[in-house]
Formats: C-alpha cells, structure tokens, sequence
C-alpha cells in the first residue's frame, strides 16, 4: 500500500528539529500549481540560505510530508532519478475541500515557520489576504508544533504590522 500523502501525520519530528535549530519553513505554489516546502538555514560563513530540505506534491499535506522525510536527499533521488523515492508529479490538483492549509497555498499564498526560542513555540506567518490588507501587515499564530501554529495563523486572524511583529519576537 503506497504512503498516504493527503493527511497530515500526527509529528513532523525532522522539520521541528530543523527549526528549533534555526532553519526557516517557507512554502508557496509553484507555476505548475504544486505546494512546495524548503527548509532552509542560513549559513553564517557565506550569508547564503542553504537547502536542506524540499517537498513537492499535488497537496500542501505531501509537500510537508516529503520535507519532513526527505533530509540530505537531493530532487533526482526524490523525484526524476531511476529508483527515485516519490512520484514526480507535473501539476498539482484542486485544494481538497476540507483543508484549510492547502486552499491558502493554493490561492497563491505563501506560508513561512520558524522557531522563537524565547517564546518555545513555532511561529506561522502569511501575508494578509489581498482584500483585507491594509499596509506591510501579517497574519500570525504560534503553537508547540507545526500543525497547530499553520491553523492559529490561518483561523485566528491576528493581524500585525510586518516590521513591528519581527521586532517582538
């Protein structure tokens, strides 16, 4: 029976140690209308974001998950390779109708994560949708995992000055 992609998994172990570790989750739609995840770092001897990891998938659900599995891995051995581990989609699908966080991705929306140690939660950030926005302004929440920050930040709509949001945390 093939993996389940469509649900979200209970943990995202790797993607929670990766950010608690300083690495950055920033997820969007691509121009064939797939939802991708990069886990990035930025790396203090060059000042360059490396990759370390990356998800592509018809659903927000199986980006996270290929992010989640797929550390150390580059795209060939995930996608294009002989042997590869996933499938290689081309396109990716209509947002499921119970799945809040796929819709947003899919409405062109982007969705960032990080780790604020000082508070212990993972913060969720999207910009404020087109027809509420006012000026520079974001929606937030955050959460002891994953899961939960992406639906405080979607569903609770507290709305914040970009630069003065980064300044408190």
């Amino acid at each position: 029976m093939p993996e389940d992609y469509v649900n979200y998994r209970d943990s995202y172990p790797n993607l929670q140690e990766a950010l608690k570790n300083g690495a950055k989750l920033h997820a969007f739609l691509s121009g064939g209308s797939l939802r991708v995840v990069r886990i990035e770092k930025m790396n203090k001897e060059t000042g360059k974001n490396e990759l370390l990891s990356y998800g592509e998938h018809p659903y927000f659900s199986g980006a996270l998950a290929h992010a989640d599995e797929d550390f150390g891995l580059s795209y060939d051995q995930q996608y294009t390779a002989k042997g590869a581990k996933h499938l290689h989609y081309l396109t990716g699908a209509y947002s499921l109708p119970y799945d809040v966080l796929d819709a947003h991705i899919k409405d062109g929306r982007s969705i960032d994560v990080i780790y604020c140690k000082r508070w212990g939660q993972y913060i969720c950030t999207t910009p404020v949708p087109f027809n509420l926005r006012r000026n520079n302004e974001i929606l937030w929440g955050s959460s002891d995992n994953i899961l939960g920050a992406f639906l405080a930040c979607l569903l609770s709509f507290q709305f914040e000055d970009k630069e003065e949001f980064e300044k408190r945390i």
